[in-house]
């Protein structure tokens, strides 16, 4: 995945998540998840 993330998104994952919001492929729900997992770390 971290190869994935770096050569599809400049080693972001901020822009990762930020492609598949713009591409309505993610839920707001998700979204609000993803920032509590990343909270809980």
């Amino acid at each position: 995945m971290n190869g994935f993330v770096k050569d599809y998104f400049e080693d972001s994952y901020k822009a990762l998540v930020t492609f598949f919001a713009k591409e309505k492929k993610i839920t707001p729900e998700e979204l609000r998840e993803i920032v509590r997992m990343i909270e809980k770390k």
